[in-house]
């Protein structure tokens, strides 16, 4: 092991003084408590501990691992280096670790990968610490754990080491309303969507499910529904049929409160439940006509101040003259008659 002088490095709020080594890579331990491996560890081994090589494979498994292994191949080694505690398990750098550790596995004689850079924490920093440090790197830094990873993260950092939620948000660059939403999401998907999964671990859903979630959370027009148990639960089947796209999560209100649309819905999808409201009211279907229908009923409820600013200014006159241009426009194209026009 070769050292270089210490240095500090702020963790948790606190500076903590560390050093910079190169590590025999067989010193170093991957760390199974890691939000993108937790889940499948939990589910797969049914709680059991995980060996080294299992927690290795995992790591693999990771869709944007192939790459990363490529690109630290081409450049021989690491740029940055991981952060390890003082006993050498990984806190930070997990799936480089693993890399390093897999092109050593596969060329034992290759100097590049007999070492690797870390950052060793002193023995006196707490789990709760380290936990957040993690969080700080990937959910408020510049290497972002995908939106559900970093939603465990924080539902571990609220749930299990007992963070508040103004701490977490100083850390992680969210604001507290972000970060209780995405703690509602996540135990939402957890405790209310992944018991109607009937084919494998979960995972997928958790991956793919989870921007649902957060629109079902945190849109102020679905907070009612929300409240109702029934709804929850048939939004969670809905989520694990794949019914629903995360952008129509903002719509769901539209349907849920039309009988003809919410069946619909849950017989074939969110798309036959569109077409069920757009039958009921073609203008929902337009943007533009929503718009128009939108400032048609501001003009009812124009104000003192604005029909003032109409009676003495020629631009504000000017402004409604081109209105009446177009709207007239519009109507002789579409074959549709208005009053008199006024001098």
């Amino acid at each position: 092991m070769n050292t270089s002088a210490d240095f500090s490095l702020t963790v948790a709020g606190t500076k903590v003084l560390v050093s910079h080594e190169l590590v025999q890579i067989g010193d170093i331990h991957l760390n199974p408590d890691n939000p993108r491996i937790r889940f499948l560890i939990k589910h797969r081994k049914k709680g059991k501990v995980m060996t080294q090589a299992e927690v290795l494979d995992l790591i693999r498994e990771q869709a944007a691992y192939p790459g990363l292994q490529k690109a630290i191949r081409k450049a021989g080694g690491l740029h940055d280096p991981i952060i390890i505690d003082n006993a050498g398990t990984v806190v930070e750098g997990n799936t480089r670790a693993t890399a390093i550790m897999t092109l050593h596995a596969g060329n034992r004689s290759d100097v590049r990968w007999h070492k690797i850079p870390a950052v060793r924490l002193p023995p006196d920093v707490p789990e709760r610490a380290t936990a957040m440090l993690m969080a700080a790197y990937h959910v408020g830094g510049k290497t972002v754990w995908r939106p559900y990873a970093q939603a465990d993260q924080l539902f571990q950092l609220r749930n299990v080491h007992g963070w508040s939620i103004e701490q977490i948000s100083d850390e992680t660059r969210l604001s507290k309303g972000e970060v209780q939403q995405h703690l509602d999401a996540y135990s939402y998907l957890v405790d209310e969507v992944l018991p109607h999964v009937t084919n494998g671990d979960g995972s997928e859903i958790l991956e793919s499910k989870f921007s649902h979630a957060l629109e079902f959370v945190k849109r102020k027009n679905l907070e009612t529904l929300r409240k109702d148990p029934e709804v929850r639960k048939n939004v969670a089947k809905l989520l694990v049929e794949d019914k629903i796209k995360g952008m129509e999560m903002r719509d769901l209100d539209k349907v849920l409160t039309n009988k003809k649309a919410s069946t619909a819905l849950k017989k074939n999808g969110f798309g036959a439940a569109r077409k069920v409201l757009t039958e009921s009211d073609p203008v929902a279907a337009s943007k533009l006509l929503k718009q128009v229908k939108g400032l048609a009923a501001a003009l009812s409820k124009m104000g003192q101040s604005d029909i003032t600013l109409l009676k003495k200014s020629a631009k504000a006159r000017a402004v409604l003259a081109e209105l009446n241009e177009a709207l007239r426009s519009v109507a002789s194209v579409a074959g549709l008659k208005f009053g008199g026009r006024n001098g």
